[in-house]
């Protein structure tokens, strides 16, 4: 698999993601918030995932997202980055604390 090219920069790791964004579509996209989210009391919330995108962030960037039927969890690949969680999760950790995880289809 070749990675994807955004603004001259090749994004190995994310492209992954896209390019297996098959075994993930249709599974869980939880958003679990951010360390202000936390405090307020929020837990988190889950929507089906329908894609999974890696896009131009300005001129010098890209941006990776997890696109939900009803929301949409990403960020700068800057700022984003895999993390340990739950087993059978594949959880990421953003700017500000903010963390979402995936989980595919239930075989």
């Amino acid at each position: 698999m070749e990675p994807i090219v955004i603004n001259g920069k090749a994004y190995p790791m994310w492209s992954q993601f896209v390019h297996m964004k098959g075994q993930w579509v249709g599974g869980v996209l939880e958003d679990c918030g951010d360390n202000m989210d936390r405090s307020f009391g929020f837990t988190s919330a889950a929507t089906t995932i329908t894609d999974i995108q890696l896009l131009p962030n300005g001129e010098d960037s890209a941006m990776f997202e997890v696109c939900g039927k009803d929301f949409t969890c990403g960020g700068d690949v800057e700022h984003l980055g895999v993390v340990v969680g739950e087993k059978g999760w594949m959880t990421f950790s953003g700017y500000g604390g903010h963390t979402f995880r995936i989980k595919g289809m239930e075989e």
